[in-house]
């Protein structure tokens, strides 16, 4: 149950004269520390010789920031490749290009700058007094109004999501809720004051002075969409880099770094605090987020950045972009203004931002390489080291064709398949990766989102594997059309398809006991997949009874409809045994269906009566008329005059991968193992653990879910980064960072409340939990009303022997640190002796009264004695940390006079009288 709880730095410039001086007077004598040089990057006293250093790190010789130029430059060209798109690598102090790859792409052409916007709408949001870091909003999944329907691709969570969340997820739904208040005139002034709308001044060939429209926005313009405002490369790098360092508008010059003087246009006006809230968000974004896949959060600094995917101005391709940044801290409060080391930007086209995130990590490989005094990113064990294990399932495009490379280190199937070439009457041994490639070219031959490639390529490898001796009696294992899976020779693969297969070597989807899954895909489910059991009859596995998908809805093949003639139908229902009325039809009706809206039962009236399953009549019609005929089961029937018309929507059976759905999901910036988790829920991939990866539940609608649980993922120091400590009683695990002794302290409080509660339960006949309760200690606030779900203001929240905490500091700092161990203590006992029978009303009041917090919040009751059944309903929910304190404080009067009249073991018989009930019902 959860409670109650009640010099800025100095510049670039400044480091670099004070390393001139410093290396004037070396040979003299080092200056002693002086009072006046405390204000270093990490607000640590330093002396001069310190000062010297961190200028060192970040302006090397003339010669050495040309090499590192010329490095950064290759790592970009040979990381995009032959994709159409263009780099920029930036010094955010100053606004020299260190590097340009496509200077026409990215100076002269302007494009819908997608969900890296989102960072200008929460600053907007967050000087109007909107937000701030700790707002929190429920993602419904989708958002429709004011002329726009998106719907969210990240995975739903039961918790909502704060600012950082938001960022981190791109959640559409968070950022254009802020419509209805937020001004769209102060959302133009701050992208205006940010140089958007306006060239930049670069020195190199012709600008585009982008979009930024004085017109009607709405709420697409917060997204990023639409033609309002379009931005270039260039603009959007630069004014992102004004969002980071302190608010300088730089023009951005191709220079030598020897030669380069800084110009500083316009200065953007942002607080400190609402920096630090951006740089959470776009830390989650390379953390967990939409770059999760990049690897960008295995390297040695820390980076930040953020995705966008938008449509182009003619509608019909994307692009994808990513802006980040290195900086040499370990958190988002120490990424200030002076920590920041080098500005990335990638945009490609026909692609989205995960991909776009991917060709970043590369350059900043390098940058590191170099930095260090290392190999360049480019060839020899440089090269080697970056495909690593850490870049597997990235999500990108980064490995072109190192078949064998790809299938040694990621461990590959070597088995081999004996396939039936039909159309040459031959079979054929193939191995199995050879095999997924075959299947790839024909069943996903217009597929190229390589996520959804990869997703494929799952599927088929699995299908395969599980029906591997389905022709055994015939002397193969697998034909080669769609009894089984079409399969073709690789000749007509393209690369992406023998990345994804390289990518996914030897990975398969697996059930809860292990072994390969009934993996089916179709083309289209038409809104929502179908359930095994009513589509077939038979009893079928928990991860194919079907899901709600959005993402369909776009797509070719949602909405279809046949017209047949009666006469025509009678002639191909009179094909089959099972559906011969005769030679004329009177009626067809759907008398049955199933959840996900497919026909389950259909009735025929002719000269002779007949029920048929949904599917069967589809395959009766579709074998008799051709298989474009009845796409899929889920249709309606009428008739006017002598035809039928049948409206239905998808395209095949509809069961587990929908390709339309894996598209539209992988195109929004989805990886593999999200889409395999939205269409199979409950099944994993094998070895999915190399993926850090953690299993999504699902709702109802059969959308991902984020349980609070997983949201702990969010947290910047992740459960690695915990240490233990442990009583007799208690096991408390808490971030490394917090002091040993704090920790032991909270030991003894907790030891000696329980003392305590063994004299006040021993006379009522209770006992004490058996095990060790468990104490989980979390470092920010953030992290526990991830992790709980429950509100910033409540102090903990128990179930069962498990206790979790907000920070001891925060605790600490409003004085109710001993109360809080207390509190969530007698919860425990409560809930051991009582279980979930215990009214809340009286386990409130019974662990306040223990706590010793009843003085402090009698000043809260109210007047008027709330009902019992009221007050157990309204304690349920509370809407504020007012609303809950003054029903703590009715729960706590209630108790209070219970005590007085029975005595307090007598309220405590209360509880185990509650557990009693129970056992007997």
């Amino acid at each position: 149950m959860s409670r109650q709880k009640h010099n800025r730095h100095g510049p670039l410039v400044a480091g670099i004269v004070l390393c001139l001086l410093a290396a004037l007077v070396c040979s003299c004598a080092r200056p002693e520390p002086a009072a006046e040089d405390a204000g270093t990057k990490k607000d640590k006293p330093g002396a001069t010789a310190e000062v010297a250093e961190d200028a060192e790190k970040k302006e090397k010789p003339a010669e050495n920031a040309a090499d590192v130029d010329r490095a950064l430059e290759e790592a970009a060209r040979e990381a995009l490749g032959d994709r159409e798109g263009a780099v920029l690598v930036m010094d955010p102090h100053t606004g020299r290009l260190r590097a340009v790859v496509n200077p026409r792409l990215a100076f002269e052409q302007a494009f819908p700058p997608g969900s890296t916007i989102k960072s200008f709408t929460a600053l907007t949001a967050m000087r109007a007094g909107l937000i701030d870091r700790e707002s929190r909003t429920l993602c419904r999944g989708r958002f429709t109004g004011d002329g726009i329907d998106v719907v969210c691709s990240h995975p739903r969570s039961k918790a909502p999501f704060n600012l950082a969340q938001a960022l981190g997820y791109s959640c559409n739904y968070f950022f254009a809720t802020l419509s209805g208040r937020l001004s769209f005139d102060a959302f133009k002034a701050t992208l205006a004051g940010a140089g958007l709308g306006a060239k930049t001044g670069v020195n190199a060939g012709g600008e585009s002075a982008g979009s930024l429209r004085d017109t009607d926005w709405k709420v697409r313009d917060l997204l990023g969409e639409g033609d309002n405002l379009l931005v270039t490369p260039i603009q959007l790098l630069t004014a992102y880099c004004a969002l980071m360092n302190d608010g300088h508008v730089f023009r951005p010059q191709v220079s030598d770094a020897e030669k380069f003087v800084p110009d500083e246009r316009t200065r953007l006006q942002i607080q400190a605090s609402h920096r630090t809230a951006l740089i959470e968000g776009m830390r989650g974004a390379v953390v967990y987020g939409t770059a999760g896949k990049a690897g960008l959060n295995s390297l040695p600094t820390f980076i930040f950045g953020k995705t966008g995917t938008s449509t182009a101005s003619n509608g019909f391709r994307r692009q994808g972009w990513f802006v980040s940044f290195a900086a040499d801290a370990t958190a988002a409060a120490e990424a200030t203004p002076e920590s920041l080391e080098l500005a990335v930007l990638v945009f490609i086209k026909r692609s989205h931002g995960s991909a776009a995130a991917v060709v970043s990590q590369h350059v900043f490989d390098a940058y590191l390489k170099r930095k260090e005094g290392g190999e360049t990113a480019r060839g020899g064990d440089g090269e080697k080291g970056r495909r690593g294990e850490g870049d597997k399932g990235r999500g990108g495009e980064e490995e072109t064709g190192r078949e064998g490379e790809g299938e040694k280190k990621r461990g590959g199937d070597s088995r081999s398949l004996r396939v039936k070439i039909l159309s040459e009457n031959r079979v054929v041994a193939i191995p199995l990766e050879d095999y997924v490639l075959g299947v790839l070219s024909v069943e996903a031959a217009v597929e190229e989102e390589i996520e959804a490639l990869k997703a494929q390529a799952i599927v088929s490898r699995t299908y395969a594997l599980k029906n591997i001796r389905r022709h055994a009696s015939e002397g193969f294992d697998l034909c080669s059309n769609t009894h089984c899976q079409q399969y073709v020779s690789e000749s007509r693969v393209s690369e992406k398809m023998r990345r994804a297969v390289i990518d996914t070597a030897g990975e398969v989807l697996v059930d809860a006991s292990g072994q390969p899954a009934d993996a089916y895909f179709h083309a289209a489910c038409g809104g929502y997949t179908a359930n095994f059991e009513t589509l077939w009859g038979t009893p079928g596995p928990s991860y194919l009874r079907g899901v709600r998908d959005d993402y369909c809805a776009t797509m070719s093949n949602h909405d279809w409809t046949d017209e047949i003639p009666a006469a025509q139908l009678a002639k191909a229902l009179a094909s089959d045994p099972l559906t011969d009325v005769g030679k004329r039809i009177g009626d067809v009706v759907v008398t049955k269906r199933d959840a996900t809206g497919r026909a389950e039962i259909i009735s025929i009236e002719g000269e002779r009566r007949r029920q048929v399953s949904g599917w069967d009549f589809k395959l009766i019609v579709g074998r008799a008329l051709g298989w474009n005929v009845l796409k899929s089961s889920r249709f309606s029937v009428s008739r006017r005059s002598a035809t039928f018309i049948f409206r239905g929507s998808g395209f095949g059976h509809g069961l587990g991968l929908c390709q339309n759905g894996a598209h539209v999901m992988a195109r929004r910036g989805g990886s593999f193992e999200l889409i395999l988790d939205k269409y199979f829920p409950g099944a994993r991939v094998s070895g999915e653990q190399s993926h850090a990866k953690a299993q999504s539940p699902k709702d109802p609608e059969g959308g991902e879910v984020l349980s609070p649980a997983a949201l702990r993922l969010c947290a910047f120091a992740p459960l690695t980064d915990h240490q233990s400590l442990s009583s007799e009683h208690f096991h408390v695990s808490y971030p490394a960072r917090i002091q040993r002794s704090d920790v032991e302290a909270a030991l003894r409080t907790l030891e000696a409340a329980r003392l305590d509660m063994f004299a006040r339960v021993g006379p009522a006949s209770l006992s004490l939990p058996a095990n060790a309760v468990d104490v989980v200690v979390h470092e920010t606030t953030q992290d526990f009303t991830a992790a709980t779900g429950q509100p910033w203001w409540a102090a903990g929240v128990t179930h069962g022997r498990r206790i979790e905490l907000q920070p001891l500091s925060v605790l600490r700092r409003r004085r109710i640190l001993t109360s809080t161990l207390r509190h969530e203590y007698a919860h425990s006992v409560i809930e051991a002796n009582g279980g979930s029978g215990v009214p809340r009303w009286l386990a409130e009041g019974l662990a306040i009264s223990f706590a010793g917090e009843g003085r402090m919040l009698l000043r809260f009751t109210s007047k008027a004695r709330l009902p019992l059944d009221e007050l157990e309903r309204r304690l349920a929910h509370p809407g504020s940390a007012n609303e809950m304190r003054s029903l703590y404080a009715a729960a706590y009067y209630e108790v209070r006079e219970l005590i007085r009249k029975e005595g307090e073991p007598g309220v405590w018989r209360r509880v185990g009288a509650h557990a009693s009930r129970a056992q007997t019902a």
